[in-house]
């Protein structure tokens, strides 16, 4: 990854300002050029058929617990389990920059948010490439809407992340390393409705994560 591969705007998103000023800007360059020397992205993906029942729906034969996932994934036949990592020499950046200078700190823990993004969004193209002919919904992370954390370990052992990218998870459901991601895809025949109510930028009125949210809408 270099940095012209990564977003200003987003970048800032995640800070929460509009703007910086001339040093904040040149504290910001370094960190985006640190973190892109540092990280070593990694992802993998996998399609599974789902499966409707009076019971709820299953993936691949997993249960897939709340009401918000089953309307996201409302019309699909499939389902797409992808998980995205930027490695773990990224974390330990950023907790050497906790104990040194928190600033900088702050700033490549908002580059890597953006990188991430970055790398999954790849991973969408890789998908849409693959699938041609399906209507693709949007990502959907296990701690949207009633969509449990507690699924991250199954979504983890469908892939098998851990021996494939290094990807784990703890007890609490955080995943190791922390600048990773994972999700569903859902995959159509018919155009596709996203269902995420929380934590996406969407319905910000009714979200109880507006006022801390990253993606929240920058005052100009």
């Amino acid at each position: 990854m270099t940095p012209q591969q990564l977003s200003i705007p987003d970048i800032l998103g995640y800070l929460g300002t509009p703007t910086l000023d001339d040093t904040l800007s040149a504290a910001l360059q370094q960190a985006m050029d640190t973190l892109c020397a540092a990280v070593t992205p990694r992802s993998c993906w996998q399609s599974f058929p789902l499966n409707r029942a009076d019971t709820g729906l299953t993936l691949a034969g997993l249960p897939l617990a709340g009401s918000d996932i089953q309307t996201h994934l409302q019309g699909c036949t499939q389902a797409v389990v992808m998980a995205v990592t930027l490695s773990d020499a990224v974390d330990r950046l950023i907790r050497t920059a906790q104990a040194q200078d928190m600033t900088q700190a702050v700033l490549l823990d908002a580059v890597a948010a953006d990188a991430v993004e970055q790398v999954c969004e790849s991973v969408v193209q890789e998908i849409r490439t693959r699938f041609p002919n399906c209507y693709l919904t949007e990502r959907f992370s296990a701690g949207y809407g009633d969509f449990p954390l507690e699924m991250q370990p199954d979504l983890l052992r469908l892939l098998d992340a851990g021996k494939r990218i290094g990807l784990t998870v703890t007890q609490s459901g955080m995943l190791v390393p922390m600048k990773s991601v994972t999700a569903l895809i859902g995959l159509s025949a018919q155009p596709t409705k996203d269902a995420r109510r929380f934590g996406c930028g969407h319905a910000c009125a009714l979200c109880p994560l507006r006022d801390d949210c990253p993606h929240r809408p920058i005052p100009s």
